[in-house]
């Protein structure tokens, strides 16, 4: 599954569309970037806290990518650098026929490690996989899904039937 490039794609958005892109703060890639359009019922930025909260009915798009939440925090170092990402309400990340919903999201940008919470749930077209706990290990590539009261639950579709044929024999 696309899972782990979900957050990957989410990073690199968030950090090239914030308002440190204008200040040059945040450089992502040199080449011409696409058009990113974020709308929330309010955004408010402290810089003495080091955070930027988008809040209410928050829609990111980036060509075909787009985030759904309630609420969208950004906490940054002194030097504006992403340290977290947290996302909240109702998460809900969309690329083509893949998604990922849950309740909560976070990123921690340092250890490049991605946290979906709150009754997590990924499809890749008709498949889907969900647990208590989605974690996505962009250093190591490794996704684990843990289970909790429910165990860990994943369904698949194959286009190829699983039956066993019978080996001919040549003679």
């Amino acid at each position: 599954m696309r899972i782990n490039s979900y957050f990957l794609i989410l990073i690199v958005f968030l950090c090239s569309v914030f308002l440190f892109q204008g200040m040059g703060y945040c450089v992502v890639n040199p080449k011409p970037q696409t058009k990113t359009d974020i709308t929330s019922d309010s955004l408010v930025v402290n810089n003495k806290k080091n955070i930027a909260v988008f809040t209410g009915h928050v829609v990111a798009i980036k060509g075909k990518l787009k985030i759904l939440s309630s609420v969208l925090n950004v906490i940054y170092t002194k030097k504006n650098k992403i340290k977290m990402l947290i996302a909240t309400g109702n998460v809900h990340i969309i690329k083509g026929k893949d998604n990922i919903t849950g309740g909560r999201a976070v990123y921690y940008n340092k250890k490049r490690i991605a946290v979906i919470t709150e009754n997590p749930i990924a499809y890749e077209g008709k498949n889907k996989i969900a647990g208590k706990k989605i974690m996505i290990n962009f250093k190591t590539g490794i996704s684990t899904v843990i289970g909790g009261k429910k165990r860990v639950n994943a369904v698949v579709y194959s286009n190829k039937s699983l039956t066993v044929q019978k080996q001919r024999n040549k003679k």
